[in-house]
């Protein structure tokens, strides 16, 4: 196994507890009212700092198939889950998931939605994205500088949950 950047671990344990969180349960079981309304993705927001947020984003593909016959269609969906750290400083003119986007983690997952439980085979991608305005070098120590102070963040975010969690368990 590849060694993780140290920066990057207290970030990939903030998304992995996001994802283990109540909320998000509560919102995949509410899938029904959630395509009722046509909305294909839902998430939460928790507050690093007054100019961080990480925000946890559910997208839902459905994947349809038809039958041989033609008169049925199945869906298979597949969730993807993002964990985007955003700046209130910063907007991208081009971006994949919020326009003040800086940094990105990835997981992908699956709901048995006849049983209305999951997820299931739930993994955190590989790639960790960093975006950044500019490029070139000021963009890579950028970067670095960015991964270094969310990390402290989530790290600091990650240890007061704990406090309070032991504290009401």
């Amino acid at each position: 196994m590849a060694e993780i950047n140290p920066d990057l671990k207290p970030i990939l344990e903030m998304f992995a507890q996001q994802l283990r969180h109540p909320n998000v349960r509560t919102a995949l079981k509410d899938w029904r009212n959630t395509l009722a309304k046509g909305m294909l993705h839902f998430g939460r927001k928790e507050r690093l700092n007054a100019e961080f947020d990480f925000n946890t984003l559910i997208y839902t593909t459905l994947n349809p198939t038809p039958s041989r016959s033609g008169r049925r269609i199945t869906l298979e969906p597949v969730l993807e889950f993002a964990g985007v750290v955003t700046s209130r400083d910063l907007a991208h003119k081009q971006f994949r998931y919020l326009r003040n986007e800086l940094v990105i983690v990835r997981a992908t997952g699956r709901w048995d939605y006849a049983a209305n439980e999951g997820p299931y085979d739930l993994r955190i991608g590989e790639e960790v994205t960093v975006r950044m305005p500019n490029t070139g070098a000021a963009a890579r120590l950028g970067s670095q500088k960015v991964l270094k102070s969310v990390g402290k963040l989530c790290f600091s975010w990650l240890v007061l949950n704990r406090m309070t969690q032991a504290g009401n368990a």
